[in-house]
């Protein structure tokens, strides 16, 4: 992922202007896909890592392509196409119709430790050999995701790159004392796996964690309002009472 430059003098966009998402004040859900639940994102900001609550974490998850005989470009096109497909079976996303393209939605229904989290993710930018999420109010992690791929040293390597803080306090519990910390390491493993195994590889993923920030936001605590988790309960709760509502509009 490269860094945005600033718009030169005479106006002209910069040459990287197409692979990033436009600024928006709040998200919008276009088309719904099948079986997807559109809740926590739909007039939402997103959030950056200085939005959140808890100490601020960048995990990178590799893995080698040892032997297989692909391009970076190539792996980028097959994880773009297949990236639902990659997912553990808690992890349920949704891209939009267009795919993963700068600007589009990717929903997420997932479930954390048994209950329900249904958000989503920004496609915030997205080229040839990489391609890089930021979350919305809400979800458990106010950050970024970062996935690329690359050449060392004659192999292909895939990488996922995570920095962000929880989004709460109530995140922040779970991350540390109910296994959500190690639950969210297991999916991008789990992705990579599965990424590696599409070309035939059977590597092990590589893990490294840098704690960039242990202070506590107590400023942001207030994000609790907006915990993803916390609704997606209560619209689960409620679904009888919308049921009782259509039935009584017909």
């Amino acid at each position: 992922m490269t860094t945005p430059s600033f718009t030169p003098a005479n106006d002209e966009p910069p040459r990287d202007a197409v692979y990033w998402a436009q600024m928006v004040a709040t998200l919008k859900v276009g088309e719904v896909p099948a079986g997807a639940i559109n809740l926590n994102v739909e007039g939402r900001r997103v959030t950056n890592p200085l939005q959140g609550f808890g100490p601020m974490w960048q995990k990178t998850y590799r893995v080698s392509l040892t032997g297989a005989a692909v391009t970076p470009d190539e792996v980028v096109r097959m994880w773009k196409a297949r990236f639902p497909d990659f997912q553990p079976r808690e992890n349920r996303l949704y891209p939009a119709l267009a795919g993963v393209q700068p600007g589009e939605i990717v929903l997420l229904n997932a479930s954390m430790r048994g209950l329900p989290v249904d958000s989503g993710l920004l496609v915030l930018y997205a080229d040839d050999e990489s391609f890089t999420f930021i979350t919305p109010e809400g979800c458990p992690e106010a950050g970024w995701i970062m996935c690329s791929v690359y050449e060392n040293e004659g192999t292909i390597v895939a990488q996922v790159q995570t920095q962000g803080r929880s989004n709460d306090p109530i995140f922040e519990f779970g991350f540390r004392f109910l296994g959500g910390a190690k639950q969210q390491e297991k999916i991008w493993m789990h992705v990579l796996r599965e990424l590696a195994a599409s070309f035939g590889v059977s590597e092990q993923v590589q893990v490294s964690k840098v704690c960039l920030d242990p202070r506590i936001r107590w400023s942001m605590a207030t994000n609790v309002w907006t915990n993803a988790t916390v609704r997606s309960v209560l619209y689960t709760m409620t679904t009888p009472v919308r049921w009782v509502r259509r039935g009584s509009r017909r």
